[in-house]
């Protein structure tokens, strides 16, 4: 008796593990679409040095896809604050690049609408090249 109640849970066993791999696999979830464009059309932040300190005047533009550059540049204020205002919605994949003397530019792809503290890096090295002074001895053996 014992081995005909073994016999018949190992048939219902194997039944149900055929009766299951004989199922379609769940369909995969459709993938979300992304809107085109951001929900927003002001964009605000913060521009600093590596020390924290605000970087006035560098200049922040928007570069849209198969566009090219925004027609309009902003730049920061004192401290180093800035906002883009869009006269339409931007568009999703658009990159910010910010840009200021002495220091290597930024470029951001936007993703959402929140503000952005960036801290820029300096440049390596700044050099001068100028034109070397020649000194010529003048004849009474001053050099000038």
């Amino acid at each position: 008796m014992k081995y005909l109640m073994m016999m018949v849970k190992l048939a219902l066993l194997l039944t149900a593990t055929i009766a299951r791999a004989q199922q379609q696999p769940a369909s995969p979830a459709a993938p979300a679409t992304l809107p085109t464009e951001l929900e927003c059309r002001v964009l605000t932040g913060r521009v600093t040095d590596p020390f924290a300190y605000p970087l006035t005047g560098a200049t922040i533009m928007l570069r849209i896809p198969g566009q090219g550059f925004s027609p309009d540049a902003f730049s920061t204020n004192s401290e180093g604050h800035y906002i883009i205002t869009a006269k339409q919605a931007i568009p999703r994949n658009t990159v910010m690049e910010v840009t200021a003397v002495g220091y290597a530019t930024l470029e951001l792809p936007l993703i959402n609408c929140k503000p952005l503290d960036l801290t820029m890096m300096p440049l390596v090295s700044t050099s001068y090249k100028g034109k070397p002074r020649n000194k010529k001895p003048s004849g009474s053996g001053k050099v000038r």
